[in-house]
């Protein structure tokens, strides 16, 4: 399968910690004003947990929810829930690639 894991949004980051670069081809972008984003990262930091997580990544997690948190108070009027604008967006909907 070729196809973009985010659709949604085209983007290239480095790993600050492996210098590793990354795109929407194998990562996904959440906004900090999600207002879904808080609760998906608590419920992430469980399964990490209950996976096993070192406690580094655990702590990594904490501190990003706390950063979350933090800007979503700071900027109340721009948190909101997730959409997507169709027909916009043409593609983001379309149905995955087939796997044989």
């Amino acid at each position: 399968m070729n196809e973009p894991i985010d659709r949604k949004y085209t983007f290239c980051a480095t790993s600050c910690e492996h210098s590793r670069e990354h795109s929407h081809m194998d990562a996904m972008v959440f906004l900090a004003r999600d207002q879904a984003l808080p609760r998906t990262l608590v419920y992430y930091r469980e399964e990490c947990m209950n996976l096993g997580a070192q406690p580094e990544q655990l702590k990594a997690i904490d501190l990003l929810i706390e950063r979350v948190l933090h800007y979503q108070h700071e900027h109340a009027s721009q948190v909101k829930v997730a959409d997507v604008d169709v027909p916009d967006l043409a593609g983001i909907l379309d149905d995955n690639e087939t796997v044989t």
